[in-house]
């Protein structure tokens, strides 16, 4: 960029030294003038295109940068979502965690109680056993023998023993059935609570893992902004080297046709002036003629008279004859150079228009098929980078494509659209001729009228007052 415009600078330094040069004195000066001034403007043509070039460049690269953008923002936006997947996943675990908790302390309360229960009966048991044994069960066949009880006293002494035995064994065997079942399920509980805590470990540590993720992604959105940034100062600054190198080449233009100009009037001057020489040469031609004449007469009146006045006559029609083709040479040139100062101004404007008219003609194609084309997309989204006439397209995206429908290649963008076709005024404007504002682009259609993809909130739209903003170029690409 330095050395570019280093050389934009040099060329602008000889722009000013030719504007500043005085008149030449010859017509070899002024063609070493236009000579400069076409070499100073060919270039700068030569620089503009690399420029050209390097704007399509990084306008491209904005564009893929720009869908790397929307990437990661996707990438955000998915991390952002299992995130918050992740964070009521663990939420849940923490409620099923503290409703287990409380399912296993309930449990382990119900098997202190089961095995407090168990050890009161066994003592208990144990304490009927005692008693049984020591004041009935076998000793009840004693009472028998002695005769203190009957046979079938005895016998039903043993039997209520044997009975209370059997019920207290079936007791215990209970409470002891009911202590394992409480034990296994305190091992279920907590081997359940260990999976759920386990579990909810796995979903924090997945957390964390996507909060990484999701950082090294806003990151990487970082760094392409900055890469954006950096990319579309580039652009600016392309599109600002543009200008000046469209600025310069006008005015290299200017002097060239002030220097052609110059050197027609200096032409015309000198063809005027060997005019007046001429006409002066044979004025005194003829004054001679007159006295020669006049001295002829006087030394001989008779002969001499004859030869005077066939002289004098000679003489006369020959001076009068010389007079009026230097009037008439002096009158041709002076009409000449007016003739050709007005030819050029008007051939050059019926030439742009004869050449715009034989090429919509041989094309089959007009300005006012272009706006018909165009005008049907009216309504359709703006989208910045977007090449559809249907799905989204930007400003110079929607130019480029309605060209493209007859066969018109344009470029890509608006800042090297803006040297596309040929440049026209704007009172010579036309349907169909594009407009460029340097940031933007329409499309005439007539009327005092445009259609354009104006911004994401508007889509395309037809709108009043072509200027509505500062116009840089107007050019039409049917010619």
């Amino acid at each position: 960029m330095k050395v570019r415009l280093k050389r934009l600078l040099t060329i602008g330094v000889a722009v000013v030294m030719l504007g500043a040069q005085p008149l030449p004195v010859s017509a070899d000066d002024f063609d070493t003038q236009i000579q400069n001034a076409d070499n100073a403007i060919s270039d700068l043509q030569n620089q503009q295109a690399e420029t050209n070039q390097n704007l399509a460049d990084i306008q491209s690269s904005i564009s893929d940068m720009e869908a790397d953008k929307q990437q990661i923002l996707s990438e955000i936006d998915g991390y952002d979502q299992e995130i918050v997947i992740t964070m009521a996943s663990i939420s849940s675990m923490d409620d099923q965690i503290e409703q287990k908790t409380k399912e296993l302390e309930q449990t382990t309360a119900d098997l202190e109680k089961a095995e407090e229960d168990q050890d009161t009966q066994y003592q208990a048991m144990k304490k009927r056993i005692q008693y049984l044994y020591e004041e009935g069960g076998d000793s009840g066949w004693a009472s028998v023998m002695i005769g203190s009880l009957s046979l079938s006293e005895g016998l039903d002494n043993v039997d209520n023993t044997k009975s209370l035995y059997n019920y207290d064994r079936e007791e215990l065997e209970t409470y002891t059935e009911t202590v394992s079942k409480v034990k296994t399920l305190k091992a279920q509980e907590t081997a359940q609570k260990s999976s759920l805590e386990a579990s909810k470990q796995e979903l924090e540590g997945a957390k964390e893992n996507l909060e990484t993720l999701k950082a090294d992604a806003e990151a990487r959105g970082e760094d392409v902004d900055s890469l954006l940034s950096d990319a579309q100062s580039k652009a600016d600054e392309y599109y600002a080297l543009i200008q000046e190198q469209n600025a310069q080449i006008s005015e290299l233009q200017s002097q060239k046709e002030a220097a052609q100009n110059a050197k027609a009037e200096q032409e015309a001057a000198q063809k005027k002036a060997a005019e007046e020489a001429a006409a002066q040469q044979a004025a005194a031609q003829q004054a001679a003629a007159q006295q020669t004449a006049n001295a002829s007469a006087a030394s001989s009146a008779g002969s001499s008279a004859n030869t005077s006045a066939g002289t004098d006559s000679s003489s006369t029609d020959t001076g009068a004859a010389d007079t009026s083709t230097a009037d008439t040479s002096t009158a041709t040139a002076t009409d000449t150079s007016t003739a050709d100062s007005n030819t050029s101004y008007d051939s050059s404007s019926s030439a742009s228009s004869g050449a715009s008219s034989s090429a919509s003609t041989a094309s089959g194609v007009s300005g006012q098929d272009v706006v018909n084309y165009a005008l049907q997309f009216v309504g359709n989204p703006y989208v910045w980078g977007g090449t559809s006439l249907t799905n989204g397209c930007d400003c110079s995206g929607f130019v480029q494509q309605v060209y493209a429908h007859f066969g018109i290649s344009l470029s890509r963008t608006t800042y090297t659209q803006a040297n596309e076709g040929i440049a026209v005024s704007y009172s010579e404007m036309q349907p169909g001729d594009v407009i460029n504002y340097g940031s933007h682009t329409s499309i005439y259609i007539g009327n005092n009228m445009i259609v354009h993809a104006a911004d994401e909130s508007l889509g395309i739209i037809t709108q009043s007052n072509p200027a509505f903003e500062p116009i840089v170029t107007i050019r039409r690409m049917i010619y």
